[in-house]
């Protein structure tokens, strides 16, 4: 006699199409990101920073959900792409965009109802042109998507800094929007790097078919020294930062730099994907320690 399986695996089957199409650990780090911003600015623990990171989460869900509706034919061509859900035929395309629809709604209505201005879902429903209507047809054409991808990437922790009360012309929210915005960079060119023979086969404008691996990796490595600079001066234009948020971001940029060198000496795939979770793992850990450090000492 055929077993029943348990509840909980016929769930999570059930939901991992939905999740592999939200990109749900994907939004989960853009989420907090807008929390970082909210923290930032004001370190405590408000319903209204729950409401933002719950908006933001699910406007991220919704944007990536009509992202992969958007690419479901190219994905196809791509092997690190072509099991998603779109692409296998386990969601269909009316369930997507409804899907979609449904948590962009959600995630506008959050920001609406949580926060007291309304620059938080202004810059939510730019953030979301930006991704969807520039960022996602345009990298079908031309290299230069990666800006209007950047800018949207960057948004969601100014969307916390605004809902806390910061106001954008201030210095601290430009270091904080270049923050984000020079992390994806890198974070980009390291995901061409590490699939660089998939993006080689499908005939779409990238920078892999514009430069070879070692070109493009002494680029990355620019890039990232950029971004190691604007989170040093950082630390040094946040005066309400506390000691150990500005060792956690000296360590992290230190770590960084250390570890950067062996690309150029020796770049080799197992480099890139290190490099990679490295650059994640260390700025979003990092992110963790300041917003902790901070709320601890201001309680």
């Amino acid at each position: 006699m055929r077993m029943k399986q348990p509840f909980c695996q016929l769930a999570l089957s059930s939901l991992r199409p939905w999740m592999e199409l939200t990109k749900v650990a994907l939004c989960g780090t853009v989420a907090g990101s807008a929390g970082f911003g909210y923290i930032f600015h004001t370190p405590e623990l408000t319903p209204s920073m729950g409401a933002v990171i719950g908006g933001v989460f699910f406007l991220a869900c919704g944007a990536a959900a009509g992202n992969s509706l958007q690419e479901a034919a190219t994905d196809r061509l791509f092997l690190r792409t072509r099991n998603r859900p779109m692409v296998t035929g386990r969601l269909t395309g009316r369930a997507a965009a409804w899907f979609s629809a449904l948590m962009i709604i959600l995630g506008l209505a959050l920001l609406w109802l949580g926060t007291e201005n309304r620059q938080p879902i202004l810059l939510g429903i730019t953030a979301l042109v930006l991704y969807n209507g520039a960022y996602t047809p345009l990298k079908k054409i031309t290299n230069v998507a990666l800006l209007p991808g950047g800018l949207a990437g960057a948004l969601p922790p100014l969307i916390g800094w605004t809902a806390a009360g910061g106001v954008l012309t201030d210095s601290r929210a430009g270091l904080l929007f270049a923050l984000f915005f020079l992390w994806q960079i890198p974070h980009f060119f390291l995901i061409l790097l590490c699939n660089h023979e998939d993006y080689r086969t499908v005939e779409q404008p990238t920078l892999i078919s514009l430069f070879p691996n070692q070109s493009l990796v002494r680029i990355t490595l620019v890039w990232i020294l950029a971004f190691i600079v604007v989170a040093l001066s950082f630390t040094l234009e946040s005066s309400q930062l506390e000691t150990g948020s500005r060792l956690a971001i000296a360590c992290m940029a230190a770590i960084l730099t250390i570890f950067s060198i062996p690309l150029v000496v020796k770049p080799e795939p197992h480099n890139y994907r290190f490099l990679f979770l490295l650059l994640n793992g260390s700025f979003f850990s990092t992110l963790l320690i300041v917003a902790v450090v901070q709320l601890y000492t201001t309680r």
